[in-house]
C-alpha cells in the first residue's frame, strides 16, 4: 500500500479487522473463560460480523468517514454488549477524525487511535493497569504516534508489538474494571480478553502492509 490510504484501502483494512476478530472467536472465548463468562469471543464475533455486513452495504464511492461510521455502527449494534460499545467507540471516533478527508496519512491513523482511546476511557472509565483493553490500546496508540514519520509499515508493526506487550502485561495485573474484577486475586496469571482483541485488530492492520 502507498503512504496514504484512500477509501478503498480503508475498506480493505476494516474487512481484515472484521475477519480477524471473527476467526478469533474460540480463542477469545477460551481466554475469557479463566476469569470471565467465556463469551467475549462470541460477542465480539457477532459485533464484527454485523460491522462487516454494514460495511459491505455501503456503496462504492463513499468517503472514508462514511465507511468507518458504518463499520462502527455495526460493532456497536451487533449484540456484543459492553465490549461492542467500547470497540464501537474506537471506530466511531475514527469516523470523526476522518471527516472530510480523501485519504489518511500515518499521522491521521495515529490521531484516530488516540481519539479512540480517549473515547474508550471516557465510556468505560478504565485506566492503564486495570487489566482491560486499555492496557493494549494505550501503548498501541502511543506507538502509532511515535512512529508516524516512519511510514505505515513500520508504524503499524511497532503498534502491534506494543499491543502484544500490553496483553502480556495484563497477566500480572489485578482486574480493576469489568466483570473480571470480581475474580480478585484469581485474575492474576490470566491475560485480558479485551486487550487480546485489540492486539488482533493491530494484527489485521499491520498485515495490510506485509
Amino acid at each position: 500500500m502507498p503512504e496514504t490510504i484512500d477509501a478503498g484501502g480503508v475498506r480493505k483494512i476494516l474487512l481484515l479487522m472484521a475477519d480477524k476478530i471473527i476467526a478469533g472467536r474460540d480463542r477469545l472465548n477460551e481466554i475469557d473463560s479463566g476469569i470471565g463468562d467465556a463469551d467475549h469471543g462470541s460477542g465480539m464475533a457477532q459485533s464484527f460480523a454485523k460491522a462487516r455486513e454494514r460495511l459491505e452495504s455501503v456503496p462504492p464511492g463513499a468517503d472514508i468517514a462514511a465507511l468507518i461510521k458504518a463499520f462502527a455502527s455495526g460493532v456497536m449494534g451487533g449484540g456484543g454488549g459492553a465490549s461492542g460499545a467500547l470497540f464501537g467507540a474506537l471506530f466511531g471516533e475514527g469516523a470523526k477524525t476522518a471527516a472530510g478527508k480523501e485519504s489518511l496519512s500515518p499521522a491521521d491513523l495515529a490521531a484516530w487511535w488516540r481519539a479512540g482511546l480517549a473515547a474508550v476511557q471516557a465510556r468505560g472509565k478504565a485506566k492503564p493497569g486495570d487489566k482491560t483493553m486499555v492496557d493494549a490500546l494505550e501503548p498501541a496508540a502511543r506507538a502509532l504516534e511515535e512512529n508516524s514519520a516512519a511510514g505505515f509499515g513500520s508504524q503499524t508493526a511497532k503498534a502491534l508489538e506494543a499491543a502484544r506487550q500490553g496483553v502480556e502485561a495484563t497477566k500480572g495485573m489485578l482486574a480493576g474494571q469489568g466483570r473480571s474484577r470480581y475474580a480478585g486475586e484469581r485474575s492474576l496469571g490470566h491475560q485480558d480478553a479485551g486487550a487480546t482483541s485489540v492486539a488482533l485488530l493491530l494484527e489485521a492492520l499491520a498485515s495490510a502492509w506485509k
